[in-house]
């Protein structure tokens, strides 16, 4: 189909707003119309997004009061007469109960689902299967982890959401041979396999021009940095690690990611969080692809194309002898795959649009 189309791109939710700028980006270059429809709490970031060509905030409440705005949303999607609707998020009852409003009717819906364990088990997701004319998912790998009777029955397509606005970002002093590791999150044990990297330090070491970023807040409600201060404590390696207790300004998070050599994920088969990433991506990965950061990954992951041009391989028993071993000199060819260029992402999100 040719033409400039009329797109809404909708966020209900308080986050997966990272996951929006290169929708727009994709859509903008092919010269189309976007509409950006998210929760107010989200206006600090989206202010970074330039190129749309309208945005509208909506408060979402709780209880009764949902249905009043859910209403609001319908009508701003009835009255702009959109031919594509994107939801960002494309699950949970919020959506659910948009679409027990009356249909759209002139609008193809496409969602970006973010947990492929829903399409399951969950009624709720049911209900919003029946309403999208197909689903994105974060990662081509995603794609093969969904059974085969329910690819019969729903449209699945790859979405890259790796480019990232003109964020500020932090100069920022760095050794002219030191190697920083960047280890993005909230510091969790139930996400990330913190324990198997102390444990290498603890068998191997570390050398003095490794530095750990560990970032993310360590000071919150479901964090772990006590445990995690504990360990670097005992191990006497507090000058191969930075830490944040709270929340990291945008400019410190985007210049610590920029002078970053590597990302670690720290997703091992022998963790309990191995199992969630069989369904949906960490971050980490959106963040090495977007900044073009090569990954350093557990050897099960050398078995997807996606990893295989990007990323380093060791084995949980090997971790802290790769690492030791990188220098600048190390760094071989990553990204070099033409997949990661624009211009062939965004072909293939336009094309799953039909536009």
């Amino acid at each position: 189909m040719s033409g400039i189309k009329k797109i809404a791109l909708v966020e209900m939710g308080g986050s997966h707003d990272e996951c929006l700028y290169a929708q727009i980006r994709y859509l903008k270059a092919d010269g189309h119309h976007v509409t950006l429809i998210c929760n107010s709490s989200l206006k600090s970031n989206v202010e970074y997004f330039d190129g749309l060509d309208e945005v509208h905030y909506i408060e979402l409440r709780s209880g009764l009061k949902q249905w009043i705005d859910l209403r609001i949303i319908r009508g701003i999607l009835k009255k702009g007469q959109f031919d594509r609707v994107v939801f960002n998020t494309a699950q949970g009852n919020v959506l659910k109960n948009l679409f027990l409003l009356p249909k759209l009717k002139k609008a193809k819906l496409f969602g970006v689902i973010h947990n492929l364990r829903k399409l399951q088990n969950s009624h709720s997701q049911k209900v919003i299967t029946r309403n999208l004319d197909g689903y994105f998912v974060l990662n081509d790998y995603l794609i093969d982890q969904v059974d085969i009777e329910l690819k019969k029955s729903v449209n699945l397509h790859a979405l890259y959401t790796v480019f990232y606005p003109d964020y500020p970002s932090k100069e920022l002093k760095k050794g002219e041979d030191d190697i920083w590791i960047c280890i993005p999150g909230q510091v969790e044990l139930s996400r990330r396999d913190y324990d198997t990297l102390f444990e290498s330090i603890e068998k191997v070491g570390i050398k003095q021009h490794i530095k750990l970023l560990f970032l993310g807040r360590c000071e919150h409600a479901d964090g772990d940095g006590t445990y995690i201060k504990k360990r670097i404590a005992e191990l006497e390696i507090e000058q191969n690690v930075i830490l944040w207790d709270s929340f990291i300004e945008t400019d410190e998070f985007y210049g610590m990611l920029k002078a970053s050599d590597y990302i670690l994920p720290l997703i091992h088969p022998q963790h309990d969080s191995y199992s969630l990433y069989e369904y949906q991506i960490s971050g980490s990965f959106n963040l090495a692809f977007g900044f073009k950061k090569p990954l350093l990954m557990e050897e099960s992951y050398s078995n997807y194309n996606d990893f295989q041009n990007t990323s380093t391989f060791y084995t949980s028993s090997s971790l802290m002898d790769v690492v030791n071993r990188l220098n600048a000199s190390s760094k071989k060819d990553f990204y070099s795959d033409v997949k990661w260029n624009f211009e062939e992402l965004k072909k293939s999100y336009l094309s799953a649009l039909e536009l």
